[in-house]
């Protein structure tokens, strides 16, 4: 039972660490954006 347990929080833990990492390079693919528009 506790191996489910561990599972599961393991698992949680691996798809919002996915979910930060695609949220940050989401952002930093905006300001880079933003930067070259200025620039120009």
């Amino acid at each position: 039972m506790g191996m489910w347990i561990e599972l599961g929080i393991f698992l949680l833990v691996l798809i919002f660490g996915r979910h930060q990492i695609w949220d940050v390079r989401r952002e930093q693919r905006k300001r880079s954006q933003q930067k070259s528009d200025s620039e120009a």
